[in-house]
């Protein structure tokens, strides 16, 4: 079985049922968590992260199947296991429908228990291998996105989809931080493009005159300073993929320009006259409210509509709590490689940690804390003093 330590949830209102169960458990190695009631494992499900639920159907106040509902919101990887010795047919159809991976009648014996997490342990490894996506550039850089979350396993999928075609254009909207440019390069390295090249410009970086000419390119002495001719990011980026990071900030001057591209693939280099083409997919991502900006005439309207052919959300990480114990660890892994650490993972402590805090800075802020925490740790596991 896995080496590695799964931690299982067992939620039956029967004490001598959750007794019986953690003997088990415990006894392959694993991390036993109890719950008597649905509501207390909802409340688990938030601290502990568990790999594996085993579910009773019938509870006080909320049954398995609404609590069935609840774990699958809130990870759809989960491997949940429903047990009753008072199930009909239709109970096991209907939580087999919501997500159940399979169901157990009571009374179990120790065997079919230990059965059940081989098939689990199977489970688990075959769905990190579709989940842990890597994503490998013409240049055999390595992309690593972690989701266990179904919105963004949902998210992952519509960027693969959606990278097909070669020249449909994507909004990608969501707060700073929650990993609208790793997306972007999904798109791309999913695409027909793939072996272009891709290349980013943060819009909002840039005042209006010199985001023109990194957009667009110069012609020497288009103004003072520009002694010889530089080509701009869509020349750059022919044949790949372009992403325009807070389009929002654009200028309108530059709204009509980039219109002209998105519409012919047509432009001009600033203080040129010749007409240059090129073959550049547009990407755009924003953290603002652009129907709001185009009614304050802060946005083209048409732009809009040329640029929004899909839309991606991608959530703030308070959203999709799940994903940050995953993503710790995997930000470990890099900063390890980085700094010539030799961090094997988190405290139980700082977990529940990172699964409380509101991460109002999203990936990003969780990947600094990390880093810092990696930087200060001297033992082999993060622990609340290099958190603080």
């Amino acid at each position: 079985m896995n080496q590695n330590k799964y931690t299982v949830l067992v939620v039956d209102d029967e004490l001598s049922v959750r007794n019986a169960l953690k003997r088990i458990i415990d006894k392959i190695g694993f991390n036993t968590i109890l719950a008597d009631s649905g509501e207390s494992a909802l409340d688990s499900l938030r601290i502990h992260n568990p790999n594996i639920v085993y579910l009773d159907l019938r509870l006080p106040g909320m049954n398995g199947l609404e609590v069935l509902k609840g774990i699958k919101a809130f990870d759809q990887d989960i491997v949940v296991f429903l047990i009753s010795a008072y199930g009909t047919f239709k109970d096991v159809v209907e939580a087999i429908q919501t997500g159940a991976f399979d169901y157990i009648q009571k009374p179990f014996s120790n065997e079919s228990i230990k059965i059940s997490l081989l098939k689990a342990d199977e489970a688990i490894r075959s769905k990190r291998e579709v989940r842990q996506l890597q994503y490998k550039s013409n240049r055999g850089d390595g992309i690593s996105f972690r989701a266990k979350s179904a919105e963004m396993c949902e998210i992952l999928e519509l960027a693969k989809d959606v990278a097909k075609s070669s020249d449909t254009s994507i909004l990608i909207q969501g707060e700073t931080g929650v990993g609208k440019e790793i997306v972007a390069q999904i798109i791309h390295y999913y695409s027909p493009r793939c072996k272009g090249p891709f290349l980013c410009l943060n819009c909002g970086a840039f005042p209006k005159e010199l985001l023109e000419s990194e957009l667009f390119g110069y012609n020497k002495g288009a103004f003072t300073g520009a002694d010889k001719s530089k080509p701009g990011l869509f020349e750059l980026a022919d044949d790949g993929t372009l992403l325009l990071d807070e389009i929002g900030d654009l200028s309108l001057e530059g709204q009509v320009k980039l219109l002209r591209v998105l519409e012919n693939g047509t432009f001009f280099r600033v203080g040129g006259t010749a007409q240059k083409h090129c073959d550049v997919r547009i990407l755009a991502s924003t953290n603002r409210d652009l129907e709001q900006e185009i009614k304050k005439g802060n946005f083209r309207e048409d732009l809009y509509y040329r640029l929004n052919v899909v839309k991606i959300r991608v959530p703030p990480l308070r959203e999709r709590k799940c994903d940050i114990i995953p993503l710790a660890e995997y930000f470990i892994v890099e900063f390890n490689r980085r700094l010539k650490k030799n961090i094997k993972g988190l405290s139980p402590e700082v977990m529940t940690l990172l699964s409380q805090q509101e991460w109002k800075g999203n990936v990003r802020e969780l990947r600094n804390a990390i880093e810092r925490a990696v930087l200060l740790e001297n033992s082999d596991i993060i622990t609340m003093h290099s958190m603080s």
